[in-house]
């Protein structure tokens, strides 16, 4: 996040901290610095669209589908690119995803219309485009009318080849739910299979896949318990790893270790993979090159891992 670490003074975590550790990690974080705090810029991702309007507007609906959006980029491993009206003209992302952003103005849709005409993806979901930029309600859906959709509350079906999907359901809101359901006792344990937010996370993935079309940069396989960021620093394609199985609030404070993550990057026949483990030093990772991409195995890890390829 570009965030800085520091330590408050006051009634927070302060006086709790053990002040060897504390110390040991912030001379880790400066060792590292140019890792972590260089700017992280964008490689191949998926926009996902914030509307301030709609936010003002319908707060109570819009937060939960845009946050359970955001998770489901997280916890699929996929490259993602915040958008906003005064950021879209920059945004050069295939795919883009509208979280029931109902309010959207005469702009902002003849963009839509540019950037589907230019053969990008578009998943739209809820009400989207059904109010403006005023609260108004539209008597036709201008958004509706460029996805060509013909039933847009009762059909997800989009006609015309285009790579566009309409969930009119909503997943960032199906996620937002179900991860606050299950996710934690889940995460504990350390076991996913049969949760309602995994099959929500296959169906996402296979959206983003078969009807957007989108294939990333960098491919990261790993349990929905590691959280990663995808972003190019220097240069360098990297993934920050965060990890977070077998956590629970005010019981366990450490991790069970991931194991098995699988990486690929983009890169030449000749190109070298490194992973820093958090307290640890680099390390060159063996791989092996296929069809354009180095891939790598990981060794284990507890809290967290950076892995870029140069």
């Amino acid at each position: 996040a570009g965030a800085n670490c520091w330590d408050a003074a006051t009634h927070v975590m302060s006086r709790s901290n053990d002040y060897a550790a504390r110390k040991r990690i912030f001379q880790w974080i400066e060792a590292h610095e140019t890792t972590f705090y260089r700017p992280r810029k964008p490689l191949k991702p998926v926009g996902i669209y914030f509307s301030p309007k709609t936010r003002n507007y319908f707060v109570d609906e819009y937060i939960p589908a845009f946050r359970g959006m955001m998770f489901l980029l997280l916890q699929t491993h996929t490259e993602f690119q915040i958008v906003t009206p005064r950021t879209r003209a920059d945004f050069a992302g295939d795919a883009l995803i509208l979280p029931d952003v109902k309010c959207l103005d005469d702009a902002e849709i003849a963009w839509l219309k540019d950037y589907i005409n230019a053969g990008k993806g578009l998943l739209a979901s809820g009400e989207s485009g059904s109010y403006d930029e005023c609260r108004q309600r539209r008597e036709v859906n201008p958004l509706q009318r460029l996805l060509t959709m013909e039933d847009p509350v009762g059909s997800d079906a989009v006609p015309g080849g285009k790579k566009i999907a309409y969930r009119p359901d909503g997943p960032g809101k199906a996620y937002y739910k179900a991860v606050r359901q299950e996710y934690n006792a889940a995460a504990y344990v350390g076991k996913y299979s049969g949760t309602e937010f995994s099959r929500l996370l296959e169906n996402f993935s296979r959206t983003l896949r078969d009807d957007l079309g989108y294939r990333p940069a960098v491919t990261v396989e790993a349990s929905p318990f590691v959280s990663s960021q995808i972003a190019a620093v220097d240069g360098k394609p990297a993934v920050f790893l965060a990890n977070f199985a077998g956590l629970k609030g005010k019981e366990k404070a450490n991790q069970l270790p991931a194991k098995g993550v699988k990486v690929a990057f983009e890169a030449e026949r000749n190109a070298a993979v490194y992973a820093l483990e958090f307290l640890g030093k680099p390390k060159k990772l063996s791989g092996t090159w296929k069809d354009g991409k180095m891939h790598c195995t990981l060794p284990a890890f507890q809290r967290g891992m950076v892995v870029w390829c140069e």
